[in-house]
């Protein structure tokens, strides 16, 4: 396969048109999580192209992959020791294939995204982005429990940090990085 880079923009073989997403592997507790990314992946694609998405066993390029962890820590407590902030870390390993002759065209291991989320009301920032953007309203935070609520700041967390994820896997592979 020809391959080269014109300001930074990888440019492929012009018989290169379409990918496919594989499955991908899961070594987490988190049960899906390999789907909703191979989902939000392949929907950076149809968005941005150029590359239409094809079936895993009939794209011109297939992408495969492994999320290695997905876990959840304890970052910030009060004065009695409880938490009140955890960070979450999500890493994968990825490698681009072309389909046909098995040739490596990008790879990437231990990429890495980590973002923060409230467990307790209290410490909720209900002017911030995140805040804003997510399916709570500041009215409702009272009615949770500490578990509901961190619980749900932990999923909404999850979910936008695959569609970072996402957005830098087809950076990656589409920016020469």
């Amino acid at each position: 396969m020809r391959l080269s880079v014109r300001g930074g923009r990888r440019i492929f073989d012009p018989g290169v048109r379409t990918i496919g997403v594989g499955t991908f592997a899961n070594e987490t507790r988190e049960i899906g999580v390999e789907k909703r990314l191979s989902m939000a992946i392949e929907r950076e694609f149809v968005i941005r192209g150029p590359f239409k998405v094809a079936a895993a066993e009939e794209g011109d390029l297939l992408l495969t992959g492994t999320v290695r962890s997905a876990e959840d820590r304890p970052v910030a407590f009060n004065k009695d020791d409880e938490p009140l902030l955890y960070q979450t870390v999500l890493a994968l390993d990825l490698e681009l294939r072309r389909r046909d002759t098995g040739a490596l065209i990008w790879q990437v291991h231990g990429l890495r995204v980590t973002d923060d989320y409230e467990s307790v009301a209290s410490v909720v920032v209900t002017t911030s982005s995140d805040f804003r953007s997510s399916t709570l309203n500041p009215e409702d935070l009272g009615g949770f429990t500490d578990i509901q609520l961190a619980e749900t700041r932990r999923r909404e967390n999850l979910e936008r940090m695959i569609g970072t994820l996402a957005k830098d896997v087809y950076d990656q592979i589409m920016e020469d990085f």
